[in-house]
């Protein structure tokens, strides 16, 4: 029931070069389109100070950079809540390029476009099969979510590389096994730098699906001492980085609830219902023959596996975010190219139909659920992933016009009309402003205000603000009190947000096209010159 290897398989393969030449079109055309967003300003920042100080500073003597209310970091600033590799990353991208929108998402745009190379040559080293591999590498290249991902200024396209290697050095065990554990070990402990979510929800599924399926693999010696060289490697980032912290904000409550939501997101983006389905079925046939087993098909089970298990253990992660996910994209796209290959060996017009449905639409993910009304769909927009549609279509045209983004019309709006050194307030957005302006910028997620900040600017956001502890963050008590109910602040600009995240990865999330719904209002207001210094 394996896919047949093709022993004509060129040393030069211009179709693959074709897909690559798309995905790197796709992937780094105007990556200055839209500027950072909050998550992406927050690497943008840290990365800046690394350029200043050397290490990833949280304040830089004028701005504060934290969205949990100062848990990042001690007296001495230093950023201790997420782990360096991405900021690290930006960095050496600013200090070539120099600190500017398309030098920030430059690095992450090559990572994904590796992406799309490495699943062409782990297919090929593992099966030989040339159609398998151009498919798996072209529903990679076409995939949206991933091209949204990897298109930010984050560490999500360098976890999946990292992940892709790690399965990259297993199956190459058997021709290097030395340079193969190497290999293991840099991935995964430069994937525990990258992000170490990724790298505990990771880790453990893939030895144990090594252990099901590759049990040659893991002889005991070799485990332990890939044991003890992940250990040294990762040993600093443990007790640099504050997992002990955040371990203890884990909500048992809201496990099974985070399971669905999952599940819902990898049925609908990543592998749709009825293909996981038959990955179950075919599965539990041929679980109990696992040692004669043919080599694609086992390869299949073995990444599905590995999916399904990340998912459980994510779901005991304090947040629940598709950003998670984005790692196992790949594995996603070799999986669904050994099933389009088969279905189009077995019977060509029904390949070929799957094959188009996969690459150019999301109905095979979205209307399986609408018939079981399964859909986790809170925004089902004409113009959104969660709507029935051309994901590549709405993509294309994001990309050719001049999209509407919220934190562009503020960033300009400051840079026109503040002075060097002013003081802006705001609810939210505070990291984009800090990165493109020359303000002082305070509120957002930061927490505490000090005693007497008396703002030149206030930014009001019509979505309102709450902490980890659903209290309303220290910016919306100021913007009521001291700002709304004031007579020394007048508003000067009312506009209508198109999406307060601006250029939000999330497929849930994101906004193609101008949102066509009601806007929330967005409105910045100036001491009135009397009261300013």
């Amino acid at each position: 029931m394996g896919l047949k290897k093709d022993t004509r398989y060129p040393k030069w393969d211009g179709i693959i070069l074709i897909i690559l030449i798309t995905g790197i079109f796709l992937l780094f055309f105007r990556l200055d389109h839209r500027p950072f967003w909050q998550d992406e300003a927050e690497t943008a920042c840290l990365a800046r100070n690394v350029i200043k100080y050397g290490v990833p500073k949280a304040f830089d003597g004028v701005n504060l950079i934290s969205q949990e209310e100062g848990k990042e970091f001690d007296a001495d600033y230093l950023w201790r809540w997420s782990p360096w590799l991405q900021i690290y990353v930006t960095a050496a991208a600013f200090q070539v390029f120099g600190a500017t929108t398309a030098a920030g998402r430059f690095p992450y745009a090559f990572f994904g476009a590796a992406c799309i190379l490495l699943v062409y040559l782990l297919v090929q080293r593992l099966s030989q099969d040339p159609a398998w591999a151009r498919m798996s590498a072209a529903l990679l290249a076409f995939s949206v979510p991933f091209l949204l991902f990897s298109r930010q200024c984050r560490y999500y396209s360098l976890g999946a590389l990292l992940a892709l290697t790690s399965v990259y050095a297993l199956q190459k065990e058997d021709a290097a096994p030395r340079g193969a554990a190497s290999l293991l070990v840099i991935s995964l402990g430069l994937l525990f730098y990258a992000n170490y979510v990724l790298f505990l929800s990771f880790i453990v599924p893939l030895f144990l699906a090594v252990a099901l399926f590759y049990p040659e693999k893991l002889s005991l010696k070799r485990c332990f001492l890939l044991s003890c060289g992940l250990a040294v490697v990762i040993l600093p980032g443990t007790l640099l980085f504050r997992l002990k912290q955040q371990t203890g904000m884990i909500d048992f409550i809201r496990i099974i609830e985070y399971l669905e939501k999952y599940f819902a997101d990898l049925f609908q983006f990543l592998l749709p219902l009825p293909l996981v389905l038959y990955l179950l079925w075919r599965g539990r046939l041929l679980l109990n023959n696992r040692s004669n087993l043919p080599a694609g098909e086992r390869f299949i089970l073995f990444l599905f596996l590995i999916i399904l298990g990340s998912i459980l253990i994510l779901s005991l992660v304090p947040q629940c975010e598709h950003r998670y996910l984005v790692h196992l994209y790949p594995f996603g796209a070799i999986i669904l190219g050994f099933l389009v290959v088969r279905a189009w060996r077995y019977h060509r017009p029904s390949g070929a139909l799957l094959a188009l449905l996969l690459l150019f639409t999301n109905w095979p993910y979205l209307i399986p659920m609408d018939w079981l009304r399964l859909a986790n769909r809170p925004n089902p927009d004409v113009h959104r992933l969660t709507y029935p549609n051309i994901p590549l279509g709405l993509y294309l045209q994001e990309l050719s016009q001049n999209h509407p983004d919220l934190n562009q019309t503020v960033c300009q709006f400051f840079r026109r009309r503040a002075r060097v050194g002013d003081t802006i307030i705001t609810n939210y957005g505070d990291l984009p402003l800090q990165f493109y302006t020359s303000c002082r910028v305070v509120g957002g997620l930061q927490g505490r205000l000090g005693p007497d900040l008396s703002p030149d600017w206030a930014v009001r956001h019509s979505s309102t603000m709450w902490n980890r502890e659903h209290e309303l963050h220290q910016a919306e008590i100021f913007l009521k009190d001291k700002v709304l109910s004031s007579r020394n602040y007048q508003a000067v600009l009312v506009t209508h947000e198109s999406g307060i995240h601006g250029n939000i990865p999330d497929p849930y999330h994101h906004h193609f096209l101008l949102e066509t719904g009601p806007l929330g209002p967005l409105t910045i207001y100036q001491k009135i010159a009397a009261h300013r210094p």
